[in-house]
């Protein structure tokens, strides 16, 4: 698989390249607080029907969740009581699982990490007054119409037990011109087990001096512009609207109506399994927004492929879309998942583990989250910011193989 071939490359680079700074130096800076669950108050503050969020389907962490995935060892817990918080707006629930990902900004790298405190199941969720279009903020504005701006990318496996690729989801998703019979996959879990690759979340969403567009208060312009919104400026519960994005019939085919995968998307398969490897059902990882638009059918005004694809499938080779808001479909519509703002200087603790997509014995599909978890985790910062001594190297590449 292209991933373990990449695994071993990144060892050799871990091991020969020169970084910037001392590990010594960084374990001195361990100023960053690690991630606690928010207090009902806040998320009443922010929007949230707390009674919604405390009934068992939702999963919060502090109630639910204690053991069990996203922890891979049934003796690992995800969360844990911890009496030395000191943020005002948390409480003392500290959270252990730590969820890979990749940023919304096209460079594929496996830098963010998030933690998945609860599952928001309908819009009900949300009090009256922040619903959509909903009175709102102080400014006027409903959570989740913020909430909305800012979209993790789930991966669902396709493949079924009986072992065909399904090209549309169950639901409100599915895609009602295929033929009846068309079999699909189910949208009711994002549990890791449930995905096929890791995670893409757009943090990147964020300019704090305004360089977006995104000036609320009218300091940097002179105008007031409310959108696009900040994630770290305004979307303060760390939540996300899941877009759900799979394979169509076009590549991989429909048993019921006798379609067959096209020789384009075939072709440009081939290539984005040989860039990023697959995932657990077959199907190639895609790791940036360029290439699912890309695949989609849309013109991106780059060849996020390579040369020998300047253009988009005619038609498109994936699909993407988002849960009935009333909960028809029985999954998760947002979820309350925090990034950690900057997880180096101590964001992550000795006793967090990391939670990424795995293959059979365990093997993460992308080693490199591995990596800069342990560099994080043993000295608080990524390794590509790290001078790392040869007995230093050996033991992240230690760590990162246990995480």
């Amino acid at each position: 698989m292209k991933s373990l071939r990449t695994n071993a490359s990144f060892f050799l680079t871990l091991a020969a390249v020169a970084f910037l700074v001392a590990p010594s130096l960084m374990a001195q800076l361990n100023n960053n607080a690690p991630p606690f669950d928010f207090n009902d108050g806040f998320y009443g503050a922010n929007g949230i029907d707390v009674t919604q969020l405390d009934q068992p389907a939702a999963g919060r962490f502090g109630l639910f969740r204690q053991f069990g995935p996203p922890a891979r060892d049934p003796h690992q817990p995800n969360w844990l009581v911890d009496n030395s918080n000191n943020d005002p707006t948390r409480k003392n629930i500290r959270i252990l699982a730590t969820t890979g990902g990749y940023p919304d900004d096209g460079s594929g790298t496996a830098t963010e990490f998030i933690s998945i405190i609860a599952f928001v199941l309908n819009q009900n969720f949300f009090n009256t007054a922040n619903q959509s279009g909903g009175a709102g903020n102080a400014r006027g504005i409903a959570m989740q119409d913020i909430v909305g701006n800012f979209e993790g990318y789930a991966a669902l496996k396709q493949r079924l037990p009986s072992g065909v690729l399904a090209p549309t989801p169950c639901g409100s998703m599915g895609d009602s011109t295929l033929p009846v019979g068309t079999p699909c996959f189910p949208v009711t879990s994002v549990a890791t087990p449930a995905i096929r690759q890791d995670w893409r979340f757009a943090t990147n969403r964020n300019a704090i001096d305004g360089s977006d567009g995104n000036d609320p208060l009218g300091i940097v312009s002179g105008t007031p512009h409310d959108s696009p919104f900040g994630y770290f400026c305004d979307d303060l519960l760390g939540m996300w609207v899941l877009t759900y994005f799979w394979y169509n019939q076009n590549s991989v085919g429909d048993p019921a109506g006798n379609i067959h995968p096209t020789t384009q998307c075939i072709s440009m398969l081939i290539q984005l399994a040989s860039m990023h490897g697959i995932g657990l059902d077959g199907t190639p990882n895609v790791l940036t927004a360029n290439e699912l638009n890309f695949l989609e059918g849309k013109d991106v005004g780059a060849q996020p492929l390579g040369p020998h694809f300047p253009n988009p499938p005619n038609p498109g080779c994936m699909n993407e879309g988002q849960l009935d808001t009333g909960g028809a479909d029985g999954g998760a519509i947002w979820l309350i998942c925090p990034a950690l703002p900057d997880p180096r200087a101590g964001a992550i603790t000795s006793d967090a583990f990391l939670d990424t997509v795995r293959g059979p014995f365990g093997i993460p599909l992308d080693f490199r989250f591995n990596l800069n978890f342990a560099c994080l985790q043993l000295f608080g910062a990524f390794c590509n910011e790290l001078t790392l001594s040869p007995s230093q190297t050996a033991q992240v590449i230690s760590a990162a193989a246990h995480n």
